[in-house]
């Protein structure tokens, strides 16, 4: 009688498991669970862009570009924070294991780790008092049977009615060329287009035209000598960098010599005939398709 009881027993508590299995964290097998994030209002979803996911049903693998790269700002979920909240929550159907939150300002400030921990099903963790910016959320899942894997997310905090641009990217950054003695100039910024992500689908674009570069008299000049590194250092590092030496003496008429650049940060005085002018391109890929160009310009005498 006693095995009897203990195998229906058995049976109920198989039975109790596979409903709760098939009506609990079944839709997790398919990828990890969602994430829903508010600040005092209405909810937004926040997908994964980089996760691993192993299932009876699905095993995969996707990557994508990290949340804090410029270029990709315009397609970051957004939420808004009301007036008076003091709290982000996070809400996920089935918790993780592991969660942590990392935070990127958008006034440029040092970046900070806002929770590690355990997670939950309602996470509520304090704003900043500067809260506009990138969050990352990394998550893990141990427990959801039985299906295992990670994820990494990413979304922008502003202000309920605030812009969603980014205040850095309002205009092309200066561009500080150091030598290696420690002493640095600002470089003079020449002609040049930038678009900037206002939010939704309004842009706005500026094109500023200037001298050529052997017409500014304006120009900052640096102490160096030829095989000397100089470090280019940008509040917003460009996705792509170009150094052009154009020789005082050869007149408006020439063609400019590209120098080889190191990482898009450092380049090498090449051997120079007499005074030099250095033109710097950055280019920032900031909207969409959109490439913004800018030209620096500074002088080695």
């Amino acid at each position: 009688m006693k095995r009897k009881r203990f195998a229906l027993a058995a049976v109920v508590l198989l039975l109790l498991g596979g409903v709760w299995w098939w009506t609990g964290p079944r839709y997790a097998l398919d990828g990890p669970p969602e994430l829903h994030v508010s600040a005092g209002g209405e909810q937004t979803r926040v997908g994964f862009w980089d996760a691993d996911w192993t299932s009876p049903t699905v095993t995969f693998n996707a990557c994508g570009d990290a949340p804090t790269s410029p270029y990709v700002r315009s397609n970051q979920p957004v939420v808004y924070v009301q007036k008076g909240a003091e709290t982000l929550t996070l809400s996920y159907p089935v918790a993780p294991s592991r969660v942590t939150v990392r935070f990127t300002p958008d006034s440029g400030g040092p970046g900070d780790v806002l929770y590690e921990g355990r997670g939950k099903r309602e996470l509520s963790i304090p704003l900043p008092e500067d809260f506009k910016g990138i969050y990352e959320v990394s998550e893990t899942w141990n427990a959801v049977p039985p299906a295992t894997g990670s994820a990494q997310r990413g979304f922008l905090v502003v202000g309920e009615g605030a812009s969603v641009g980014d205040s850095k990217l309002s205009e092309p950054p200066d561009l500080t060329v150091a030598a290696e003695d420690g002493t640095a100039v600002n470089a003079r910024r020449g002609s040049y287009s930038w678009c900037v992500w206002l939010g939704g689908d309004e842009m706005e674009s500026t094109i500023a035209d200037a001298p050529h570069p052997l017409e500014r008299s304006d120009l900052p000049a640096l102490s160096a000598q030829p095989g000397e590194r100089l470090k280019l250092q940008c509040s917003v590092p460009p996705d792509q960098v170009s150094v052009w030496a154009w020789s005082v003496q050869k007149g408006v008429d020439q063609e400019p010599v590209e120098v080889e650049t190191w990482l898009g940060e450092e380049f090498s005085v090449p051997e120079l005939e007499g005074a030099t002018v250095f033109e710097v391109r950055g280019s920032w890929y900031l909207v969409g398709d959109t490439w913004c160009d800018v030209s620096y310009l500074f002088e080695i005498a």
